[in-house]
């Protein structure tokens, strides 16, 4: 499975060399995108507790994110959860150890959405200037 992350591309296929990769990129808080045969997913890493996940799927299904406290609608996680400049809510933020389980179940499935976590679809952004 082809991994991405910063100006970075690596071939991986077994979980410890991804593992490997998980912890190499990890020293900073960045996306790592693992493109499967599905889809990709990015997982947003090098948080000192958290991670996010987003599943971009192949054409026909919605993007997804994984869902980790449904009640929180702020960003009070010191430090926030800021990845390559995107930041993202503290609903979307799961345990780093349980990111880091639901990439190599997406790595070892060849690219399936992991069902190890719950999945809400993105927010819709309208793009219509009318309002």
């Amino acid at each position: 499975m082809d991994i991405r992350f910063g100006n970075e591309q690596r071939t991986v296929e077994s979980a410890t060399a991804l593992d490997a990769v998980l912890k190499e990129a990890a020293r900073r808080q960045t996306l790592l995108f693992l493109v499967g045969d599905n889809g990709t997913l990015a997982v947003g890493i090098g948080h000192p507790t958290h991670a996010v996940l987003l599943y971009n799927p192949k054409p026909g299904r919605p993007p997804m994110h994984a869902l980790g406290d449904a009640t929180a609608d702020s960003s009070d996680l010191q430090p926030p959860l800021t990845f390559d400049g995107r930041s993202f809510y503290d609903r979307c933020a799961i345990p780093a150890t349980r990111a880091r389980h639901a990439a190599q179940a997406f790595l070892e499935s060849s690219g399936e959405l992991p069902n190890s976590v719950v999945w809400e679809p993105e927010p819709v952004v309208s793009t219509d200037a009318r309002g």
